[in-house]
């Protein structure tokens, strides 16, 4: 296990280089994609704000609060960009549903390496991670939220549980395609675009029915909003918001939703290696 981790870390350090020399040869682009981050980030933040601004009791959140959850909402999206924005692992449907898993199939490493591996552009896809870790501190801040080892720990935590959340409920999209694959070929990014439109929005007043279906069908509640009413309690109340049942369905969820989406792909993988991908042709694949 030891070699792989390794050879994980060996990939990334192949691929980092790799994307830095993108960057060097085309640094226009990069600031085109800079400012467009910039934007459209703005312009999210602006939407909620505005509306829990003229709405009286619109989020059960403050203005402070709903601040420090769209920071929260741009570090995951920012780690998205960063460790997964690839066809390869943010959009594994792609390459399933072109026939083009072989392509990984067939390297010298396991196959959950290279996966994790080919997603990452720690200089291409870090502004958006620069940008949600400014406005959660700022936030954080207004929000009078201790700022010490144990939150930035927590913090990091809840992330981890929550970008987990996001890629499993991808995969798990994305299995479709080993069954259909000219028609699921691009659910990853349908499923992509629903935790970066819907995530965004705070489910405090939302009635209990449609609030449970975005905590546990569609958890898109769990990246943004149910994380960050956890740390703003934990700035609270301490330790003792950590260890309660709310907080510990988090992890629990992130654990199941992954479990899940390893077993189900597994399952495909199977079905891939017996009927292969019909893509292929004369002329190639996709």
């Amino acid at each position: 296990m030891a070699d792989k981790i390794k050879t994980l870390f060996r990939l990334y350090r192949l691929y980092a280089k790799m994307d830095l020399l993108w960057f060097l040869r085309d640094t226009r682009y990069f600031f085109i994609q800079l400012v467009s981050d910039v934007v459209s980030g703005g312009c999210t933040i602006a939407g909620v704000c505005l509306l829990s601004a003229n709405f009286k009791n619109f989020s059960g959140m403050n203005q402070n609060e709903i601040l420090f959850m769209m920071g929260y909402s741009l570090f995951i999206d920012g780690i998205y960009m960063v460790f997964f924005i690839g066809n390869n692992t943010g959009m594994v449907s792609r390459i399933i549903g072109r026939g083009q898993l072989d392509h990984i199939m067939i390297q010298p490493v396991p196959i959950w390496t290279e996966l994790l591996a080919q997603g990452f552009s720690p200089v291409s896809g870090s502004p958006m991670l620069i940008f949600g870790m400014a406005l959660t501190y700022y936030g954080a801040g207004r929000s009078e939220m201790p700022i010490n080892a144990f939150m930035i720990l927590l913090f990091l935590f809840y992330s981890t549980c929550s970008i987990v959340i996001v890629l499993s409920f991808i995969y798990l999209l994305s299995c479709l395609a080993f069954y259909a694959p000219a028609a699921a070929e691009e659910i990853a990014s349908v499923g992509k675009d629903l935790f970066s439109t819907i995530k965004t929005y705070p489910l405090g007043n939302m009635r209990g029915f449609q609030k449970h279906i975005f905590l546990t069908i569609i958890p898109v509640g769990l990246c943004a909003w149910f994380p960050s009413t956890l740390l703003i309690n934990a700035g609270k109340y301490g330790t003792k918001a950590v260890f309660v049942p709310e907080a510990l369905y988090l992890p629990a969820t992130a654990a199941a939703f992954l479990i899940i989406a390893i077993i189900t792909f597994k399952k495909g993988m199977k079905h891939y290696e017996t009927y292969g991908s019909p893509r292929y042709s004369g002329f190639g694949h996709r």
